[in-house]
């Protein structure tokens, strides 16, 4: 767990937010005490990128037929 004081968090609020997102738990304190403790929202899971999720769906999901958009706009007219 990472310490920090309020005024760390005034003046470096992207740094301390990207600790949390990374999943590294902050303790901001005020006067030397535990005031708030900031925790990742979700628990990160290691390969979750948004590139594996592309690379899993492209493997999944069919390939777009080429010339298929201008077959739909025949049928709809």
């Amino acid at each position: 767990m990472k310490m920090v004081t309020k005024q760390e968090v005034v003046r470096g609020f992207d740094t301390i937010g990207d600790l949390a997102h990374a999943g590294e738990t902050v303790m901001v304190t005020l006067g030397g005490k535990p005031w708030i403790k900031l925790v990742p929202a979700f628990k990160a899971k290691k390969g979750k990128t948004a590139a594996a999720f592309k690379t899993r769906l492209d493997r999944i999901a069919p390939k777009p037929i080429a010339g298929a958009a201008q077959v739909l706009q025949r049928l709809r007219r």
